[in-house]
């Protein structure tokens, strides 16, 4: 057994991916920051996704008022 193979019979379910985030829209800055988010996605960089996310939501909180929530899955 690998450390990426799960003791049991095999039937499990993955955790559950992070919400999509959708910028303001009009927002320039959130338009690249999702832009951002997505090129770390498609190019599963892990630092370059959580980094995006923290920047989204730094500005969200800034420019906005809006907070979005971490996410913990």
């Amino acid at each position: 057994m690998y450390a990426s193979h799960p003791p049991g019979n095999g039937d499990y379910t993955l955790p559950p991916s992070a919400p999509p985030i959708h910028g303001v829209q009009g927002c320039e800055p959130c338009s690249n920051l999702v832009a951002e988010l997505r090129h770390a996605v498609q190019g599963s960089d892990p630092s370059a996704e959580v980094d995006a996310r923290v920047k989204i939501r730094r500005h969200m909180i800034q420019a906005h008022g809006t907070e979005i929530p971490f996410f913990a899955g």
